[in-house]
């Protein structure tokens, strides 16, 4: 019973952890974009890279960077044969990778599954080798 109680409290704590390290969702929506700045980024990250583009319709585009312009570029969506032009004063929204949120995300939740696993191999190994008595009393 006592080892019971021992597994829920150690349970409670994990799940207590990983709740207060989930990031939490974004309140407020992402500011427009200015034509200079969406340029740059994609100056940046350069030809044949992949990025994601939100315009002012909504429409969200994922695919390649062919071309770089003045006034805009184009990409190559993955189930699109021709490329598509985009003018930067139409994009909204511009995702070149993961955020800094995003990654730490990943790596608490990779630390945290490793700190667990280590935590439970332990814990059984120790539950497995905590009744080695035996049954009976030696005979002196």
């Amino acid at each position: 019973m006592n080892n019971l109680k021992q597994l829920l409290r150690s349970s409670l704590c994990i799940v207590s952890v990983f709740a207060l390290l989930a990031p939490s969702p974004a309140i407020a929506a992402p500011r427009p974009l200015d034509a200079a700045t969406v340029r740059a980024r994609v100056v940046k990250r350069g030809v044949d890279r992949w990025i994601d583009v939100k315009d002012k319709t909504g429409l969200e585009l994922v695919g390649r960077i062919l071309t770089i312009g003045d006034t805009g570029f184009t990409m190559q969506l993955p189930n699109d044969p021709g490329p598509t032009a985009i003018a930067y004063a139409d994009l909204i929204d511009l995702r070149t990778g993961l955020t800094g949120g995003e990654k730490t995300f990943i790596a608490s939740s990779l630390a945290g599954s490793a700190g667990f696993a280590i935590w439970a191999a332990v814990h059984f190994h120790n539950v497995s080798t905590q009744h080695q008595l035996p049954v009976t009393p030696a005979l002196p």
